[in-house]
């Protein structure tokens, strides 16, 4: 009986796929559940913490799927076809002075002029496996701003405003804003 369960939550699992470390939860209250460690920064006072070790928390967003590219405020940034049909942008996040152990991600898209919501708004809860270490902060690879478009037209040519949050587990959070111009010039 047990190992017919379990192969049947394998065979599931293989066929709709199973939900990852930090995949997109949908209004994951204080219940969410996941395992973690302390998190936060050690307050610059604490015994044993050089005071000018400690670092604020901030986050900064640029862009890039395999490292972190900077984009300044209004760069273009290329809009993406999707493997499922739909369009994106890559966003990739520096985070500074924050354990991102069960840390909930934020982002969300708005069309700068209007504040109109251009894209999926994505709540992630991280794990260390999604985040690499770089010394002195960690950097997110691989999330997406997707476009609610019916076609490419629709997202090409507007400004973007990329608002991103960052809430720890533990100890204080950050946010950032960055408006990016939207192209689509790869084909």
């Amino acid at each position: 009986m047990r190992a017919g369960l379990l192969l049947w939550v394998g065979l599931a699992c293989a066929l709709l796929g199973c939900p990852g470390d930090d995949d997109v939860v949908q209004d994951a209250g204080p219940g969410v559940d996941a395992p973690g460690t302390d998190g936060g920064s050690p307050p610059a006072d604490a015994p044993g913490v050089d005071a000018d070790a400690f670092v604020a928390p901030r986050l900064e967003i640029g862009t890039g799927l395999v490292e972190f590219i900077e984009v300044a405020e209004g760069d273009d940034v290329e809009l993406v076809a999707g493997p499922q049909g739909g369009w994106h942008v890559d966003v990739a996040i520096r985070l500074y002075g924050m354990n991102p152990m069960d840390m909930t991600l934020e982002i969300h898209g708005f069309d700068d002029a209007t504040d109109e919501q251009l894209t999926v708004p994505i709540r992630r809860i991280l794990t260390m496996r999604r985040v690499r270490d770089q010394g002195d902060h960690f950097l997110r690879l691989g999330d997406q701003a997707v476009f609610m478009v019916l076609s490419p037209e629709e997202a090409v040519a507007r400004d973007l405003r990329l608002e991103v949050r960052a809430v720890p587990a533990e100890g204080e959070g950050a946010s950032a804003t960055k408006v990016v111009h939207v192209i689509d010039e790869i084909e």
